[in-house]
């Protein structure tokens, strides 16, 4: 890629690099970390120290943060899988002012919301200093928008200079907004290798499967049904027995303990902090995550390093991204009880010898999603935009 910027970004290691978002993420912070190894000098804009549904504390290390002026709308997203739950839109309201303030020689502005947007108005009077759209998005839930939001981003797609995309569901969507393939970077995400397990998996053969899930118990994580027809499995198949170990809490907790029965045993560990997680990933036989709506999925990135097979949904992108069908996994459709029903069939009849084939795959799989990796594709788009090395 040969970029217009070449003459007036300096080269990496004196690049002063302005990341805007809405709040930082453990493993955003982990990357971030090892960027300021790179670059000349590194300031992070949050709208927020931490969104009000997110249950852990906000955890920076020694970045350069700012908070900014930010107003907060809280709308309802209504998804057509039936799932309706808060969305908290940020609107950094000094956007602009700061960033005249600080000079940057490159801007990163998470996602295609009003941040970019003001964003994009600096840039009009800053012609020389590159605006990249920091893209964590999955097609599937970007079709679903409504029209505002698709005019916003056909408006934003045309005032950045490039973007940058997590996974191939998020390629595909900027694509199909236009995004020429010259202007596309891969920034990937990475995983908290706190929360995993390193020691070697061990699988029994005494006919009790342990099953592990991650996250909020909602609508959206369509943790509920997926148990439903665990259980009604269990219930005609007598060849195992199943633990199914929780990590999270939410509304619907009552309602998934409920299905416990004698060849199903529910166990709600509530809240985890990174020991727990990874004591609970040892426990472990196979990680599940029935998504119906997640642009990402951290967990089951997690549970492949911890040398876990995933039983998860393709409406996760890391699953689509990373989990091969009978390698280190098994894939469903979430909205399909038979696509689900026959993956827990397959699941549970796979024998010791394969899971732990299985769990040598997975972890193959997962060992690229580090900080530094991420951290060394972020660089190379300051790289690539500068047109000189390091």
């Amino acid at each position: 890629m040969i970029s217009r910027f070449k003459d007036s970004v300096p080269a990496l290691r004196d690049a002063h690099v302005v990341v805007l978002t809405n709040y930082l993420r453990r493993h955003h912070s982990l990357v971030l970390q090892e960027v300021t190894k790179q670059v000349g000098k590194l300031t992070i804009l949050l709208s927020t120290d931490m969104e009000p549904d997110r249950a852990w504390q906000a955890d920076w290390g020694d970045l350069n943060v700012r908070i900014q002026k930010n107003k907060m709308i809280t709308a309802r997203w209504k998804h057509s899988s039936g799932f309706n739950e808060p969305n908290f839109i940020h609107i950094p309201t000094d956007t602009v002012k700061t960033l005249k303030e600080l000079k940057p020689d490159i801007v990163f502005s998470y996602e295609m919301g009003m941040r970019t947007v003001l964003s994009s108005l600096y840039r009009l009077t800053h012609r020389k200093v590159p605006l990249v759209m920091v893209g964590n998005m999955a097609d599937h839930i970007e079709n679903e928008r409504g029209m505002l939001r698709r005019l916003t981003r056909r408006f934003i797609k045309s005032r950045v200079d490039y973007a940058t995309y997590n996974g191939p569901s998020c390629k595909r969507y900027l694509e199909s907004i236009g995004f020429a393939e010259e202007r596309l970077f891969h920034f990937p995400y990475c995983i908290d290798h706190e929360t995993t397990y390193g020691g070697a998996q061990t699988f029994s053969d005494d006919g009790h499967r342990r099953l592990f899930y991650c996250g909020v118990i909602s609508d959206r994580k369509g943790i509920l049904p997926f148990t439903q027809l665990l259980a009604d499995y269990l219930s005609k198949n007598d060849h195992t027995r199943v633990t199914l170990a929780i990590a999270g809490d939410g509304p619907l907790a009552d309602q998934v303990k409920a299905l416990q029965s004698d060849r199903l045993e529910i166990d709600l560990l509530g809240h985890c902090n990174s020991e727990q997680l990874s004591a609970a990933n040892q426990a472990a036989d196979i990680c599940v995550f029935p998504t119906l709506g997640d642009e990402w999925g951290l967990v089951p990135i997690e549970a492949m390093a911890s040398g876990l097979p995933v039983l998860g949904s393709v409406l996760a992108q890391s699953v689509e991204a990373k989990v091969i069908e009978g390698k280190n996994g098994w894939r469903f459709d979430p909205l399909d009880d038979e696509s689900i029903m026959r993956s827990i069939d397959t699941a549970l009849r796979t024998s010791q010898v394969k899971l732990a084939a299985m769990s040598d795959a997975a972890r193959t799989t997962a060992a690229d999603a580090t900080p530094a990796n991420s951290a060394d594709c972020f660089c190379n788009v300051v790289r690539t935009i500068s047109g000189k090395t390091a």
